[in-house]
């Protein structure tokens, strides 16, 4: 099956040893669908600005549309279960001229607090330095995702931006 190809050319496969990521591909698109629907169903409506997942979305359209907004997308594993998609994290809206980029991701709840996020995050931008040649990463979630400003505030982003409804926090690499 093959894989998305609105992604660079190589298929890039980041580990540090305990968590890996693997660009989503045509064969994940059902676990990745099933991951989001679980996510909507156990975290509040301040997670996401909007539903992820529209309604009647087949598993298929849903990927291939977060694909496409994407520079970079990885489906989140554990070493040990290389199999299961428990999360993603992307590198998106690329700014080549001041060369900054959004990182953006989620995890199912169950393996929230075990630093596999952040695992991910320093993977993803090591990655965004060497490959994209970024400068600074930004980071955008709605106001109310609390748990969301936390994170990127302890991967060492700061404020940048606050709005009622948005929060645009940035990381010099």
């Amino acid at each position: 099956m093959p894989a998305y190809t609105t992604q660079i050319d190589e298929s890039p496969e980041l580990s540090d040893g305990g968590v890996l990521l693997k660009v989503l591909t045509y064969a994940d698109n059902q676990a990745y669908h099933k991951l989001y629907g679980e996510i909507t169903k156990i975290v509040n409506h301040n997670y996401f600005s909007a539903p992820p997942i529209s309604p009647d979305e087949t598993a298929e359209c849903f990927a291939k549309r977060i694909v496409s907004m994407c520079e970079m997308l990885w489906t989140i594993r554990l070493a040990d279960y290389p199999t299961a998609v428990i999360g993603d994290c992307a590198l998106h809206h690329w700014d080549r001229e001041t060369h900054e980029i959004e990182f953006g991701g989620s995890l199912a709840p169950t393996y929230w607090g075990n630093g596999i996020m952040a695992a991910a995050f320093s993977l993803v931008a090591a990655f965004a330095k060497t490959t994209y040649a970024i400068k600074t990463l930004r980071c955008r979630t709605p106001s109310t995702n609390h748990n969301a400003r936390r994170f990127a505030e302890k991967m060492g982003f700061n404020l940048f931006q606050l709005s009622d409804s948005t929060i645009l926090l940035r990381k010099t690499l």
